[in-house]
């Protein structure tokens, strides 16, 4: 199975009701080079970006809804060794990256480190990509019920792209309402 088929269907189907979204931004990404790499380790990288995705859609979560956010940290690890990379291998990529704190006598501390970083990472690619306003957009989208008005569920990305551009009037609205959340936004998403 190659990592990007594994990604979808292990990591961003996981939670079915962001699928649409994970899909919106990894195609970006990917792309962009980003996120599917052909350099040594890139399984790794991989499937640390794709977990900080989730970690920022949890993130949204927290700051919008209260609800709590699970880092991912174990995830990491489980989607990693499911792939057949062990811990060395996975501490190596870290020693490899002097952006990662590491502490080679702490394995969970090195990969909560990693996934900080990746999540910081994948934060400023998508405001690279994506404005502010747009990430807002598709979080909310991606995250709200909208039961008040109907429930949706989306078939694919050109669904949810245009449910959020025939919608613009009531997503300004909520971000009226969650004026920090928009700074969260702007000021990088650090979590």
């Amino acid at each position: 199975m190659n990592i990007d088929t594994y990604i979808y269907e292990a990591i961003f189907e996981e939670k079915q009701k962001y699928k649409v979204f994970y899909e919106l931004i990894w195609e970006q990404l990917k792309e962009d080079g980003f996120v599917i790499t052909d350099e040594d380790g890139y399984e790794i990288d991989s499937v640390f970006k794709a977990v900080a995705l989730q970690n920022l859609v949890g993130e949204f979560n927290y700051r919008v809804y209260d609800d709590v956010n699970e880092t991912g940290f174990e995830d990491v690890i489980e989607y990693l060794q499911n792939l057949g990379i062990n811990e060395a291998e996975i501490t190596a990529y870290c020693l490899d990256n002097p952006r990662i704190d590491t502490d080679e006598d702490d394995f969970e501390l090195t990969v909560k480190n990693a996934l900080d970083y990746h999540t910081e990472v994948v934060a400023d690619k998508m405001l690279e990509e994506f404005s502010a306003d747009d990430i807002f957009d598709y979080l909310f989208t991606a995250t709200y019920d909208f039961e008040q008005d109907f429930t949706f569920d989306f078939e694919d990305t050109d669904e949810f792209q245009a449910f959020v551009d025939s919608n613009t009037e009531r997503l300004d609205d909520y971000k009226d309402e969650y004026p920090s959340v928009m700074r969260w936004i702007e000021s990088g998403m650090i979590c």
